[in-house]
C-alpha cells in the first residue's frame, strides 16, 4: 500500500503508521475503538523525544476514518499527576496550533488511564474535562466520546 500523506506537519512520513501501529501494544489495548477505523497513527512522544527531551510530550495522534481526528495520552490519573498532565495538554495545542495540525473540532483531549481509577475519585474527571481532557475509562467506547 503506498504511504499517505503526512498529515501532521513536522513529522516524517515514516513516522505516520497505518492504522494502531505507532501504538505500543498495552497502550492499544486500553482504548476502545469499536465501531472506528484508524487509518494512521502517530507517536507524537517518541517523534519530539530526540529534540524535546525535556517537554512534557503528549502520546499518540489517531486519525479516524470519518471522524477526523483524536489525540490521545495513556498516563497515570491522580492527583499528583494533573499538573503534569495539563501540561501536556499544552504542549500539544501549542503544536497544534504553531505546525497547523488538524484540530479535534471542539472535541476534548482523550486520557486513558495506566491503571484502574476508584469512583471516589470522581473529581479527577471533572477537574480533567475543566481544560478539555476527557478521561477515557476501560471499557468507554471512543467513538460515543467523539460523536
Amino acid at each position: 500500500m503506498p504511504r499517505r500523506k503526512a498529515t501532521l506537519a513536522g513529522i516524517p512520513a515514516q513516522d505516520h503508521q497505518e492504522g494502531l501501529l505507532a501504538l505500543d501494544n498495552d497502550n492499544h489495548r486500553k482504548l476502545n475503538l469499536t465501531g472506528l477505523t484508524v487509518v494512521e497513527s502517530v507517536n507524537i512522544d517518541q517523534v519530539f523525544k530526540p529534540t524535546e527531551p525535556n517537554a512534557t510530550r503528549w502520546d499518540y495522534y489517531l486519525g479516524i476514518r470519518h471522524h477526523g481526528e483524536i489525540y490521545v495520552e495513556v498516563h497515570k490519573v491522580n492527583d499528583d499527576e494533573l499538573p503534569k498532565l495539563f501540561d501536556k495538554a499544552a504542549w500539544l495545542r501549542n503544536k497544534i496550533t504553531t505546525l497547523q495540525w488538524p484540530a479535534t473540532e471542539g472535541r476534548p483531549l482523550l486520557v486513558a488511564p495506566t491503571s484502574g481509577i476508584p469512583l471516589s475519585h470522581g473529581h479527577l474527571a471533572k477537574q480533567l474535562a475543566l481544560k478539555k481532557i476527557l478521561l477515557v475509562r476501560k471499557g468507554d467506547a471512543i467513538a460515543d466520546m467523539i460523536a
